[in-house]
């Protein structure tokens, strides 16, 4: 089988978030875990010949959804975010005209791929798609997520020159990820905040809509001495920096998966995140679930790790075997099944 992995409708910025890394560790896990020919089409004009082409990522506001009509097409559709709560993610005329264009196209693909069952739910409600076309596969941290030594650790990170102790966030500055309040819970329990993401060096439009909160958050406590934003980091730099965290703070108001979550269960550091849509179905019983609505639950959520070294322990154990039901080879083989089907 020879597929063709349709990176076109990808944005330069998409490599250094979740849908870059997405589309990376997948076409690495194919090439290793299954006999499929994975070639890479990063031209919408491409006429390469395959067997089936996959689309990483579906984009609302653009129309880059082209069917090839005797090529079977499989896309995976990471969350419906901005269609859920479009008061936060305004897609205006030209978007809304591209929104119908791609839902038309929609319909023609064999099948669509989630991240979560939350967000297959999503899918389903928001596109009228047919149950049985959308299949929920759950992503994995990458291997270099792991416990390391803390004198490593500090060698990675001295750079930043950071205090000893700290909360850790890593994301994006979307409205979804919740930034205010998990800043304000995170102040009042008197713990530096560490931030890092390459959205926090996004401040060319800070007048868009779709950072309205972001711009606020800015404004609030850029310069308060206990908040340290790193903007993107290694790699390397970002697994010393979770190994060192106190607590890992991703308490997000709605995530269609959400990594930053298993990233720190596979470190062995305490992870807060919220009690609802997808990071339910990926956290287990290996974390502080809090309402993101509740500034009072999150800070309260982060106490209870900070004081209680008991349950602190138990956290990163549950953790562990948590994150050990998650992996690339898992997700390779379910989106193998995907193909096969969809050439069936």
């Amino acid at each position: 089988m020879k597929v063709g992995i349709n990176i076109s409708s990808l944005h330069q910025m998409s490599k250094g978030r979740g849908i870059g890394f997405y589309t990376q560790y997948l076409v690495d896990s194919l090439k290793e875990y299954t006999d499929a020919e994975i070639v890479i089409i990063d031209s919408p004009d491409s006429r390469e010949k395959v067997d089936l082409i996959h689309f990483p990522f579906f984009d609302f506001f653009r129309h880059t959804l082209k069917i090839t009509h005797d090529i079977p097409t499989v896309v995976t559709i990471h969350d419906v975010i901005p269609l859920l709560f479009p008061k936060h993610y305004p897609p205006g005329i030209k978007g809304r005209i591209n929104l119908y264009r791609q839902k038309q196209a929609l319909k023609k693909v064999k099948a669509v791929i989630t991240d979560s069952v939350t967000s297959a739910k999503d899918a389903v409600r928001i596109f009228s798609l047919p149950q049985n076309d959308v299949v929920p596969i759950y992503l994995a941290p990458a291997k270099h997520f792991q416990q390391m030594p803390k004198t490593e650790s500090r060698r990675r990170i001295e750079k930043f020159k950071l205090p000893e102790n700290y909360l850790l966030y890593t994301g994006g500055v979307n409205w979804n990820k919740n930034l205010i309040n998990q800043t304000q819970a995170g102040l009042k329990t008197g713990m530096d905040i560490v931030f890092a993401g390459s959205g926090f060096e996004n401040r060319a439009n800070l007048n868009h809509p779709e950072l309205k909160e972001f711009k606020l958050f800015l404004s609030e406590f850029e310069k308060n001495p206990k908040i340290h934003i790193l903007g993107f980091v290694t790699n390397e730099d970002l697994v010393g920096l979770i190994n060192l965290a106190s607590a890992v703070l991703f308490a997000s108001r709605y995530e269609g998966f959400g990594l930053p979550i298993l990233e720190a269960q596979s470190c062995g550091i305490p992870v807060i995140t919220s009690r609802s849509s997808s990071m339910l179905e990926v956290a287990g019983d290996g974390a502080v679930l809090v309402d993101p609505d509740s500034e009072g639950d999150i800070e309260s959520g982060v106490s209870s790790i900070l004081k209680g070294s008991l349950k602190r322990e138990q956290l990163i154990k549950r953790g562990f075997e948590n994150a050990k039901k998650f992996s690339w080879k898992k997700t390779a083989l379910e989106t193998m099944k995907v193909y096969e089907n969809a050439l069936r």
